[in-house]
């Protein structure tokens, strides 16, 4: 069964509504990181226009998309930075020209500390849940699959993402990914 992103399911209304009423604009260039892996990610974003992708290196030094932040999603290391205030493990990149309205993660997190105490702990709950379930879904779903639930829940905003890094986000090749796209077109 197909469950949505977990972005979805965190309310994070509030903050959204927080980052728009007190956010500074900002404007990032394709290949521009707002958080490198192994630093606390200083920002909470809301994606006005354009995309940014969450990534690791991998044991052989090869760049592995673990996610994007669409326009409307918020842009943060959630799980680190976030709610421990501790070093990401992933960094999150411009995909193209992208413009945000951010807060510091200082300010948001105490915002939601001040006007709603039980998101940080409710939040760790949905994300353990949704790590596990794509654990589980790298074993039990096909890459076919995998597209399908992305596009599902990101309709029409993937087009702007390039199929190498669509590729690289279900860890197939970019052949692979063009032959799940013909049998679905």
């Amino acid at each position: 069964m197909h469950q949505t992103d977990f972005t979805t399911i965190i309310n994070h209304s509030e903050l959204h509504r927080y980052i728009l009423d007190h956010g500074t604009p900002a404007t990032y260039r394709r290949g521009d990181i707002i958080c490198r892996e192994g630093t606390v990610c200083p920002s909470v974003s809301v994606v006005v226009s354009g995309y940014f992708q969450f990534s690791v290196i991998n044991s052989e030094g090869k760049v592995c998309i673990t996610g994007f932040s669409l326009p409307g999603e918020i842009a943060t290391d959630y799980v680190c930075s976030f709610l421990f205030g501790r070093p990401s493990f992933t960094s999150i990149t411009a995909g193209c020209n992208t413009k945000v309205l951010q807060v510091s993660t200082g300010e948001a997190r105490e915002f939601l500390n001040r006007t709603h105490p039980e998101f940080s702990a409710s939040t760790s709950q949905i994300l353990l849940v949704e790590a596990y379930r794509r654990y589980l879904d790298l074993h039990t779903k096909t890459p076919k699959e995998r597209y399908v639930e992305l596009f599902s829940r990101s309709h029409n905003r993937l087009s702007m993402i390039p199929l190498q890094e669509i590729a690289s986000y279900l860890s197939v090749s970019r052949r692979q990914l063009q032959r799940i796209r013909r049998t679905i077109l």
